[in-house]
């Protein structure tokens, strides 16, 4: 068997090797050593993403030997069936809290039952009309029927759609037309999981492949792609540097290669991935299918740039308007002495209405993120903090509070927000300035995306600019940086794929500037080949990022200045939009002034210690070691109040210690714990003080 019950094929002498197509010489101790090391590897750490694609990889190997040598590497293949047999006997991997809570801020928790739903396949004529109604649906919004038409006709196409546009559809249709494969490929796992969710309940033949997912989800998915059962594979753009996920593309015609953020291909971008960078040569490898790139964000320039570098053939550019009619935009200057005082108070007066609530609240730094919830639960708001410094419990539990409505306030870095699907949230507030106008854009569009009147207010003050310059400074990669990365490469060796974001962009860049070749290798891993030269592309490629880098900066900086006209209009500039703004209301704090709805900052009266970081009953107290046992009594209260849901959704670790800790003995004091809300109160508020009463 492959991975948890789906089967792996090696056919014994005398038996059809149906998957086989071509035979050729192979050494048979070559399988039994890779085989051998497999076990090891399986009984070691069980079967992970890597060890199937080896199992995948080992299982071509298998199909080119000469069916003579099949019989003596029979125990081989029996060994690392058996291994395979003892790993799906192992302890769940989710049984631990944290692997579980990783797996649902990634979408993968909720795959594997849609798995389950009856297929129904298309088989109608190749015309957009009816396969929109095929989908339930009656109408296409703007620019969906064209892009739709023109993946139909095998023409290239760029979409530049709003966030909440319908780009999805765009794609998803042509991929359900026919029986050849569409590949779609995004950097959110979270929007792939949810994409293949809804399409998968909808009852299309799709599949999803991407890390993190439970072995048995992976192994059927590439069993689906490669045998011709999935017309829509979904995946990230580390998956190409798998030999089993390129050996069952090889198996398909690809019809449609869709590149999703394509903003992430442009260095131009506020979002720029090298894996990215690789995907045109995938596109070339698929025998040159037709491509559609999709993004939201994508300026005049990105926009070139993203046909430049997929190498898009006459392609169909379809730019749809970046106006939001429904949202205003306000900027909202705080300067000189006690100016982060006044932008303390200015926030929790609007937040204090509850028309501004659910609210998202962006900070620049993870310290940032703490006080601001400290300060806004001292406030009596039920707000949780989110940055990417949490426990995966944690982060869980505070995106599940805000989903559910039990904390109305999230107060968060940029790692919140990819695949979060709330469309009621009523205001976006940026505690500081963004490090671009995109980035700004994308965040701020996360308001009112159920159509309603929304608001973004950016609290702006010049202390933030020194924060984005010493922000590019730490970042930027010097050449020098990238020729001794390079250098430590040896020639036709195997790596594993750079997880680090520095070490993706040295990689990168090395790339680009011809110091190195990549070739994917088994396991996820990648094969280098090494080149002279490039020394000087390195410098132009590095000064090239920089340059990028401060232009973004002295966007962002003249976008928040007091000094600018309409905020709208700006925004629509900035992505090459000419068409006139249409606000359905108040349009920004520029052209309407005396509605923003907020005190003048510089009327506010501060509060004596404003200045200082809040204290409440949420801080925990330190744990001592007779605390263990009080803890472990309340994980075994919260897996029967679970009842098999994820334990974050009841509490976090960290909440669980708190309450080991304070010992609470009124619902008050339960209250006042950091991550329990009036939801956790109405709910396991008796049971709680019980075990507490109970635990001593």
């Amino acid at each position: 068997m492959l991975a948890l019950g789906v089967p792996i094929r090696f056919e014994t002498a005398g038996q059809p090797d149906t998957m086989s197509r071509v035979t050729v010489a192979v050494p048979p101790e070559e399988f039994e050593a890779r085989a051998a090391a497999l076990v090891a590897r399986i009984d070691a750490g069980g079967i992970s993403g890597e060890v199937i694609d080896d199992l995948e990889s080992l299982r071509s190997l298998w199909q080119e030997l000469a069916p003579r040598d099949r019989p003596a590497v029979a125990g081989a293949a029996g060994a690392l069936a058996a291994a395979q047999a003892r790993a799906v006997r192992a302890p769940s991997l989710f049984q631990d809290e944290q692997v579980e809570a990783e797996l649902a801020l990634r979408g993968l928790d909720r795959i594997g039952g849609a798995a389950a739903t009856p297929v129904r396949r298309y088989a109608g004529a190749r015309e957009a009309g009816a396969l929109l109604a095929h989908c339930g649906l009656e109408t296409f919004r703007p620019g969906q029927r064209e892009a739709v038409e023109a993946a139909l006709a095998r023409r290239d196409s760029l979409v530049v759609m709003p966030t909440g546009g319908g780009k999805s559809l765009c794609y998803q249709l042509p991929g359900i037309a026919s029986d050849e494969l569409t590949v779609v490929v995004s950097p959110l796992i979270a929007l792939i999981a949810d994409q293949y969710r809804r399409l998968r309940v909808g009852g299309h033949p799709v599949a999803m492949i991407a890390s993190g997912m439970a072995p048995a989800d992976a192994a059927r998915a590439l069993a689906e792609v490669r045998d011709g059962v999935a017309r829509i594979v979904l995946c990230s753009p580390e998956r190409f540097a798998s030999a089993a996920f390129l050996a069952a593309l090889g198996r398909r015609t690809v019809d449609l290669f869709v590149v999703d953020e394509a903003h992430c291909v442009s260095e131009w971008g506020h979002d720029f991935r090298p894996d990215y960078l690789r995907l045109r040569g995938v596109v070339e490898r698929l025998g040159r299918p037709a491509v559609m790139a999709c993004t939201a964000t994508a300026t005049e320039q990105v926009a070139a740039e993203i046909v430049a570098r997929l190498g898009l053939r006459d392609p169909l550019v379809l730019r749809a308007g970046f106006d939001r009619p429904n949202l205003s935009f306000d900027v909202i200057a705080l300067d000189g002495a006690g100016a982060r005082a006044r932008k303390r108070l200015l926030l929790e007066v609007a937040l204090a209405d509850p028309e501004l609530r659910p609210a998202i609240v962006y900070c620049g730094t993870r310290r940032e993120v703490e006080e601001v919830t400290e300060w806004l639960r001292a406030s009596g708001l039920q707000a949780a903090g989110y940055h990417a410094g949490m426990a995966a419990d944690e982060r869980a539990a505070a995106q599940h509070r805000f989903m559910e409505g039990d904390a109305e306030v999230v107060v968060a870095t940029s790692a919140f927000g990819m695949g979060v699907d709330k469309a009621n949230v009523r205001a976006v507030i940026h505690w500081a300035i963004p490090t671009s106008v995109e980035a700004y854009y994308q965040e701020a569009g996360r308001a009112g995306r159920d159509g309603r009147p929304a608001r973004a207010i950016l609290l702006a003050s010049r202390s933030d600019l020194g924060r984005l310059i010493t922000f590019i400074k730490r970042s930027a990669v010097a050449p020098d940086e990238v020729l001794a990365f390079a250098a430590g490469l040896g020639d036709g060796v195997e790596i594993e794929a750079p997880r680090d974001d520095r070490e993706r962009i040295r990689l990168g860049i090395a790339e680009q500037a011809g110091l190195v070749a990549l070739e994917p290798a088994g396991g996820g891993r990648l094969r280098i080949a090494r080149r002279e030269g490039g020394a000087r592309a390195v410098a132009s490629i590095c000064g090239a990022a920089s340059d990028r880098a401060w232009r973004a900066y002295r966007a962002v900086e003249q976008f928040s200045s007091s000094e600018a006209g309409c905020r709208r209009r700006a925004l629509l500039d900035h992505f090459g939009d000419g068409r006139a703004g249409a606000p359905a209301g108040r349009c920004c704090d520029v052209c309407d002034p005396g509605t923003i709805g907020l005190p003048d900052p510089a009327a506010l009266t501060l509060r004596r210690g404003a200045v200082t970081r809040a204290t409440s009953g949420g801080e925990p107290a330190p744990l001592g070691p007779a605390d263990a046992a009080h803890v472990e009594a309340l994980r075994r209260w919260r897996t029967e109040a679970s009842e098999g849901k994820p334990a974050f959704t009841v509490a976090h670790n960290a909440t669980l210690a708190a309450i080991a800790a304070r010992r609470p003995r009124t619902v008050a004091e339960l209250a006042a714990i950091r991550g329990v809300g009036p939801t956790f109160v109405e709910r396991y508020a008796g049971a709680v003080l019980a075990v507490v009463a109970a635990d001593g």
